[in-house]
């Protein structure tokens, strides 16, 4: 990973920070790829919010029930599978996830697959099992995040369990699938009709239901973005 400070943020390549409101350290991991999100809402194609699904929609799914998206045969490899960062109270924090680029591009890094934001103010509350558990966080407090992404479908765990975060400045994960398998049932054929049906799913712990928790919805960019109040599985799944 290089990392270093430009205009008062940390900037993998020397660009600026693409979100100008945001201020302090910004961490771009080179690696690839996926926790109680808001409640769930549908999206238009160009990524606007629209109305709600309603309570039918809302409601837990068994694992049996779920299509969930799996890497192309010929999708490039993930950089890495497994990625830890330290998060700061009163600092911004940005990880990005990308998959190995292309043979002979020249690039450093291919498709983006995982994007996790933190505001100055999100860290609220440190996770059980912490010696300074359930206490709020103070200013320059720090934390260990790691993020692990299964090899078989496009799934992540954020760790550690428990970590709250403040729900006026929500973590934010955001997933992408151009690189998803387009056979989404496993039938043989692709399935392009069934895009639009793509959601982001939470799962608390493994053996437990599903729940949508998606926000925002951009099938031009092939993304999902979700805001998270702790941490958990999340998977994009049908």
């Amino acid at each position: 990973m290089r990392i270093f400070r430009k205009n008062n943020s940390l900037s993998f390549d020397g660009s600026s920070d693409d979100h100008g409101r945001r201020r302090g350290w910004v961490i771009r991991v080179l690696v690839v790829a996926v926790a109680v999100g808001w409640g769930p809402m549908a999206c238009s194609e160009n990524g606007t919010i629209v109305d709600p699904p309603d309570d039918e929609q809302n409601q837990p799914v068994d694992e049996l029930d779920l299509l969930f998206l799996r890497p192309a045969e010929d999708a490039p490899p993930l950089l890495t599978t497994d990625t830890s960062f330290v998060a700061t109270k009163g600092q911004d924090t940005r990880v990005e996830m990308f998959y190995a680029p292309a043979p002979g591009s020249g690039e450093d890094k291919g498709e983006r697959f995982l994007r996790f934001e933190l505001e100055e103010e999100t860290l609220l509350r440190y996770p059980n099992g912490h010696p300074m558990a359930g206490a709020l966080f103070q200013e320059g407090d720090t934390i260990t995040i790691r993020i692990q992404i299964a090899e078989d479908r496009l799934l992540a765990t954020l760790e550690p369990s428990g970590l709250q975060f403040d729900p006026f400045e929500p973590a934010e994960l955001e997933l992408r699938y151009p690189e998803a398998d387009d056979d989404y049932d496993d039938d043989g054929s692709p399935d392009p009709e069934r895009e639009t049906e793509i959601d982001l799913w939470r799962q608390e712990n493994p053996g437990d239901p599903w729940t949508r928790v998606g926000d925002v919805k951009s099938e031009d960019e092939d993304k999902i973005e979700a805001r998270l109040l702790s941490f958990s599985r999340y998977a994009l799944a049908i």
